[in-house]
């Protein structure tokens, strides 16, 4: 590794590089950082630039060609949005791919790096294969995207020329009618050096005369032996022939030109060709149609360049859709990886506290049974008590204490196992799935979702509790994946709500408590029971029309700065539709609110 001016590491590494002259620009203050990330890159085979601030970083991009950003966000001075701001703001470094550093627990910071046009994260402490994957993945799509811009570009550039060429071309061709009208000698001339297939017909179709393109594209020794034969003399078959002789009608009979008929024909040795013939009525002095005239050019290079480049950006437009999906299967794993490590952490620190509560609860109401025993001993054996003790008894109220004490054990019994049954339900949530569909009750995801979303459920200063209505047939287990499905739960219900909560804007409390907010849960099976039916509807304001069409496209949301991601109801189609070969669709009525339909197969 050596280092150059201006922060800039190489690796002359002899192994091919497809990202051969790929300059990666590493924006952090620690060193440490620095040092792992830059060697990483360079042992890849990377071009590695290295910033340790934000000011720093804008300079590098004045004279370094960067293609890919690696941005730390906390840092002193300028922090890493403040930077992407001024990155973004450039219109000639606005394109480059930005990827921020960031920690496990900074999920709000990552919203706000995608908000601001970044492209990715990468969690601290690094991974080597997940950075290298990461770059990787960015570094292709740009350079897919680039490569793709360029081949519109000259598909257009094409297309443009070819327009001009057929528009020039057939310009020279009508002031050669015009010149041939004066002369039968220029006539012959001009068409024989038009390298277009020129013929020109009487009123019944029949050759008048043709130009020496035309007459060697039909095998004739000269343009003279076309004079009184028609197409169907020639070497065109029946279909084609009548085809020519309809067109020839329809131009004759209306008196307006016919430009750009586009025919594919089949030639004697098998060959397709593409023909582009345009045809325009021939006047006599006093306007009168007494032929027709008919320009052909064969375009079957063209149309084939055209088929290709279409194929191409086909090609290049269905990579960058695979990598779209790739991008949200990372963000949508990356998501249930640090949800479901959180959950755990959180699990574990209940259980040990709980565990330790409902192991002594019994003991606790064993001592106390023990101690109530003994008082009742003493007050036996020691009769009367004294005036001190009985003033003592009835100052604490020892019988209300020995009636109501084993009634507050209970009650905190009862909050152990409420707590158990919370953590249960985290747990039953984030559940991690193996690498293949595991039969599991669609239920108790169901249950674990509304326990986790309870606290949103409750009732509030400004509305009443939102109501849960639960119709549970009775299914069978289904082999899926579940902790994906609990994350479509979980959207799909937490989305609800906030229907439900937008809905109740400018309504008073009694108002909404007459026309309560709802959630009906349904699920059933069809007809032929071979498919699971999810159905999870809200008593909301429904879905505007303009929203519908994009309700699950990718990075689009409703939701103000800062809410929402856009990903939620794109990764949940991708989770059932892909992933688990059901359908995820919905009904909504402005108004009325809306109803998402999950089916899934067993």
């Amino acid at each position: 590794m050596t280092a150059f001016p201006g922060n800039f590491i190489t690796s002359n590494n002899s192994v091919t590089n497809p990202f051969e002259n790929c300059i990666i620009l590493i924006v952090d203050d620690v060193p440490n950082n620095l040092k792992v990330l830059s060697d990483t890159l360079a042992h890849a085979g990377f071009e590695v630039a290295i910033a340790t601030s934000g000011e720093s970083a804008l300079q590098q991009l004045e004279h370094t060609p960067v293609s890919l950003i690696l941005l730390d966000i906390m840092m002193p001075g300028m922090d890493g949005f403040e930077t992407c701001k001024c990155i973004k703001a450039n219109p000639i470094n606005q394109n480059i791919p930005i990827i921020f550093i960031t920690a496990l627990s900074e999920s709000v910071n990552k919203v706000t790096g995608f908000e601001l046009g970044a492209v990715d994260y990468i969690t601290k402490p690094f991974q080597q294969s997940e950075v290298l994957a990461r770059v990787r993945s960015h570094l292709k799509i740009n350079q897919l995207s680039q490569s793709l811009e360029a081949r519109n570009t000259e598909l257009q550039q094409l297309t443009q020329q070819l327009e001009q060429r057929v528009a020039k071309r057939t310009k020279e061709l009508f002031v050669s009618i015009e010149t041939v009208k004066q002369t039968q000698q220029l006539m012959r001339l001009v068409f024989d050096t038009i390298p277009h297939w020129v013929g020109w017909k009487d009123v019944n179709s029949v050759y008048l005369g043709c130009n020496q393109s035309f007459a060697d594209v039909l095998n004739l020794n000269s343009p003279d032996e076309i004079v009184g034969k028609t197409d169907y003399d020639l070497l065109f078959s029946k279909e084609e022939s009548d085809l020519f002789i309809m067109y020839d009608r329809h131009v004759m009979e209306s008196g307006r030109a016919e430009f750009h008929i586009i025919d594919q024909l089949q030639r004697p040795d098998g060959q397709q060709v593409w023909l582009d013939t345009s045809k325009m009525p021939l006047r006599d002095a006093k306007g009168n149609v007494f032929g027709i005239l008919s320009v052909t050019e064969d375009i079957t290079e063209r149309r084939q360049a055209e088929d290709q480049l279409k194929q191409k950006k086909q090609n290049l437009e269905q990579a960058l859709v695979e990598l779209q999906g790739t991008q949200v299967q990372l963000v949508q794993s990356e998501k249930m990886s640090a949800l479901g490590n959180l959950v755990a952490g959180v699990a574990h620190e209940i259980n040990n506290p709980v565990g330790f509560l409902g192991g002594n609860i019994q003991p606790a109401l064993d001592y106390i049974k023990d101690i109530f025993g003994l008082i009742d001993l003493y007050q036996q054996e020691y009769s009367p008590p004294s005036r001190i003790i009985l003033d003592k008894i009835e100052a604490i109220e020892l019988d209300y204490i020995r009636e109501d004490l084993p009634k507050l054990i209970g009650s905190m019994r009862e909050g152990v196992k409420r707590i158990r049954d919370i953590s249960t339900s985290l747990r039953t949530f984030s559940r991690a799935d193996s690498d293949r569909p595991v039969a599991c009750n669609i239920h108790d995801g169901l249950e674990s979702t509304i326990l986790i979303l309870k606290h949103r459920l409750k009732a509030s200063e400004t509305r009443p509790e939102i109501q849960v209505i639960k119709e549970y047939s009775q299914i069978p287990l289904v082999k899926c994946f579940a902790g994906q499905l609990n994350q479509v739960f979980m959207n799909i219900l937490a989305n609800a709500i906030d229907a439900l909560e937008e809905s109740n804007i400018g309504r008073a409390f009694e108002e909404i408590k007459a026309n309560p907010n709802r959630i009906t849960i349904l699920t059933k099976l069809n007809d032929n029971k071979q498919q699971l039916i999810i159905n999870i509807k809200d008593n909301g304001q429904g879905i505007a029309e303009e929203v519908k069409q994009k309700i699950f496209d990718h990075l689009f949301t409703t939701k103000a700065v800062g809410q929402g991601t856009g990903l939620g109801l794109a990764i949940a189609r991708q989770i059932i539709e892909e992933t688990h070969r059901g359908k995820l669709s919905f009904n909504s009525v402005k108004g009325e609110g809306t109803e998402f339909i999950i089916e899934i197969p067993l």
